[in-house]
């Protein structure tokens, strides 16, 4: 199967089977972001390069189970603010939010399967299904025969335009799942000091916040105040689960929403300037080079490209799927200063770093 290629995050989101979601690099792209995949028979093989640090959220795809298997060192990535274990691996499904953050190029194998399928026992799926969070353990020999089977079936010239050939594939690959899924076992959430339900209720009020005040600037003030925890503790608490504190999110999150409005704008009636203006940028020579080192080109190139050159992109955000995830639960009382039990006089006065250009590579 042919290696694809992409220069656009979105895109290489889409081209994910079993996955809906999308990613917010966190440092430059370092290698390629690629895909390959084949599909004997209702079975979808895939595998993927993350070219970069990132944080993603996402969520299983309507109709399949999808198992996601880490090809590089499992314990560098998290999933929903945990490290995985080097015999973990992942099972998603309709209505399984989750979030992966990773801190270097990370490759996976995927296995997508219908939810109906016949292959393997209803009941099987079903009991793995019932376990709580997409982060699951099974015997590392079983892990890695399907790892090796995935592999062998994307990177190799195989036929699978005979019958037999398909149902072959399907069946090894059905065995290993089974066998997978047999010996797996939960794994079992380890949250340090104050539960788990405050926590959330943190990132939710903060993503409820930014995306209530699209197109406006956001302070850190502003974050603390609608949460009521501490800088240190937002920020703890966000590196904790997307691998980057909020205000780098906030920012990223900026300048992909000038890139879109630069991309509907008029060329002969509008400005990059004006533009930018609208979402707060006040340091234009700063946004210049931020938004070169994300999108590739420079904002007035944005701005002059044809709308005939422009896809039509969905309107789900990285913002839609991660407040899926959270829920802002009031049962937990919060502390006076915050959620870390501690007062500010142990905080550091909060600096922006104006100056500081988002070190990201394009890939749109």
């Amino acid at each position: 199967m042919a290696r694809l290629v992409f220069r656009d995050f979105d895109e290489f989101a889409e081209a994910i089977t079993g996955v809906d979601g999308r990613f917010i690099p966190t440092a430059r792209s370092v290698s390629e972001w690629w895909t390959e995949a084949v599909r004997p028979g209702s079975v979808s093989l895939q595998q993927i390069q993350i070219g970069s640090a990132t944080t993603f959220a996402g969520d299983g795809e309507p109709g399949r189970y999808t198992f996601g298997l880490p090809m590089t060192d499992p314990t560098q990535i998290r999933i929903d603010g945990h490290f995985l274990e080097p015999d973990a691996f992942i099972m998603l499904h309709e209505d399984q939010p989750f979030t992966f953050t990773g801190q270097d190029v990370v490759r996976w194998a995927g296995v997508s399967v219908p939810t109906d399928t016949k292959l393997i026992s209803h009941d099987l799926l079903l009991t793995a299904r019932a376990g709580h969070g997409p982060r699951t353990r099974a015997a590392l020999p079983y892990l890695d025969r399907l790892r090796w089977v995935t592999e062998r079936a994307v990177s190799s010239n195989i036929d699978f335009s005979e019958a037999a050939a398909i149902a072959a594939a399907e069946e090894e690959v059905a065995i290993c799942i089974a066998h997978v899924l047999e010996r797996s076992m939960k794994v079992l959430d380890r949250h340090v000091g104050r539960p788990q339900f405050s926590r959330s209720r943190v990132i939710a009020r903060t993503l409820q916040l930014i995306e209530a005040n699209e197109g406006q600037p956001l302070f850190i003030d502003d974050l603390c105040r609608v949460t009521q925890v501490s800088e240190r503790t937002l920020r703890n608490i966000f590196h904790e689960f997307f691998g980057v504190g909020p205000m780098r999110l906030l920012k990223v999150r900026q300048l992909r929403e000038i890139r879109a409005a630069l991309l509907r704008a008029d060329p002969q009636r509008d400005t990059v300037t004006r533009i930018a203006a609208r979402f707060g940028i006040w340091d234009f020579s700063l946004f210049a080079r931020n938004y070169k080192a994300l999108f590739g080109e420079s904002p007035s190139r944005t701005l002059r490209t044809p709308s005939t050159d422009v896809k039509v992109r969905s309107s789900l955000s990285w913002l839609h799927y991660a407040s899926k995830i959270f829920i802002d639960d009031m049962r937990g009382a919060t502390h006076p200063h915050g959620d870390d039990g501690h007062g500010d006089d142990d905080d550091a006065p909060v600096v922006i770093q104006q100056a500081e250009v988002i070190p990201l590579r394009a890939k749109t």
